[in-house]
């Protein structure tokens, strides 16, 4: 199918427009993480309660994938991509004027978080743009800006602090990609894709009983529930790691290791900037080297962010700055590294029409995991006094993540034959 159907070369600006939007997203999630500190000390909070804006982030990103799915499904690129930028912009703009009242930054913090409609966007575009054979590597390019958006944050985030005098226009000032990823989504994502193309995807996974597929029976197949689990504990590491590590590296001991937050930001660089060459490889290895099989990234993903995270609260890890670098590194390689294996597996292994409904539902619900994870550390962190118990539940769900990984396979139809409804990829 793919040598006969002509794939437009538009398809890489429409990837571009994806990926400013996913940087923008999660500059605007980032940013509070390594000045929480200053925020707590500004609203005058405990430091639990400002993690808990990141938890209120990642509830609203969670629903808002889901969501989005739905939209993008029905409406397309333009409009779900338009609203969530709008809707992290917006906030972050006026927050020099509400920001001065924690329960008005706990409100935005919740608007914010409606940017991630465009996570799923990704399905989609891999589906609707994307030849097989590249939908690994464009799935990469994506992901990788999940981890080049925070790496702006993190480093942009305490030095603008620095410079501006308040977090309020600190926040204010990186809400600007958000406004650019904007004008470039009204300029260049109106183009529908080719009706040659949405047509030999569909007939391809034609097959009897697949006119007949409806939500109810989408939702019936086990690897969408099993998916949805393996991405809640992807999610419960990737924002644990991101949102928790700047605040344990910059807090003072023995709360955290201490470092203050400029080189807490710039320490925090080493994991959130490995996820930009992880997701890339991550891609090409889906493609090349697993030839479209899934659980060896997810394998290799969930050993590694386990074990180097639990080596992050070893006193002669942290103390010893070679070795620090190192392990964060490392941990931030594994959940960016299966990433792009698990938006590939959604985009060949559901029809077209469900590709965004089931993108938004993976990562969407997977998401939670990710706001479970941060609320509950920052109870942990408040009770304990330290962030054992903040970081060791990674670890631990690491190692569900493995289990559930091995056990997550390709739906097949329900038709007389036996044969997959899909490209059955393991």
């Amino acid at each position: 199918m793919e040598e006969r159907v002509p794939y437009s070369a538009y398809r890489w600006l429409i990837l571009t427009c994806a990926c400013m939007s996913l940087i923008s997203y999660t500059i605007d999630m980032i940013v509070y993480a390594p000045i929480f500190g200053e925020v707590a000390k500004d609203l005058n909070v405990h430091m639990a309660s400002v993690i808990n804006l990141a938890m209120a982030f990642a509830i609203a990103v969670a629903v808002s994938t889901v969501i989005g799915g739905i939209l993008v499904d029905k409406y397309g690129l333009t409009v779900v991509l338009v609203a969530g930028l709008l809707c992290a912009s917006v906030p972050a703009s006026l927050m020099p004027w509400i920001g001065h009242n924690y329960t008005a930054v706990f409100v935005s913090r919740l608007i914010q978080g409606l940017v991630a409609m465009a996570v799923a966007a990704i399905g989609p575009i891999l589906a609707l743009w994307f030849p097989q054979k590249e939908q690994g590597l464009a799935g990469g390019l994506m992901m990788c800006c999940l981890s080049l958006g925070p790496a702006i944050g993190v480093v942009a985030s305490p030095a603008v602090l620095e410079a501006v005098g308040t977090w309020q226009r600190t926040v204010a000032i990186l809400s600007i990609p958000g406004w650019l990823a904007l004008a470039m989504v009204l300029l260049f994502t109106r183009r529908r894709p080719s009706v040659e193309v949405v047509e030999a995807i569909t007939g391809s996974m034609r097959a009897p009983g697949a006119e007949a597929m409806t939500y109810g029976k989408i939702f019936s197949m086990p690897m969408t529930w099993i998916g949805t689990a393996v991405l809640f504990v992807n999610c419960w590491g990737l924002y644990g790691l991101y949102n928790l590590i700047p605040s344990y590296l910059a807090a003072p001991t023995p709360i955290g290791v201490g470092v203050g937050p400029v080189m807490a930001g710039k320490l925090s660089l080493a994991l959130i900037a490995v996820g930009i060459p992880a997701f890339i490889v991550g891609g090409i290895f889906f493609d090349k080297v697993a030839r479209g099989n899934h659980k060896p990234a997810i394998t290799v993903g969930f050993i590694v962010t386990g074990l180097f995270t639990y080596f992050l609260l070893s006193s002669t890890v942290y103390n010893n700055m070679l070795l620090l670098v190192a392990c964060l590194m490392i941990a931030g390689w594994g959940m960016s590294f299966m990433a792009p294996s698990l938006s590939a597996f959604i985009a060949m292994n559901y029809p077209p029409r469900f590709v965004g409904t089931m993108m938004g539902w993976w990562f969407g619900f997977g998401t939670f995991g990710g706001a479970l994870g941060t609320y509950l550390a920052g109870l942990a962190t408040a009770r304990a006094g330290n962030f054992y118990w903040a970081l060791t539940p990674i670890s631990l769900a690491s190692l569900l993540g493995l289990f559930l990984g091995l056990m997550l396979k390709a739906g097949r139809s329900s038709s007389p034959d036996g044969q997959p409804l899909y490209g059955d990829r393991g």
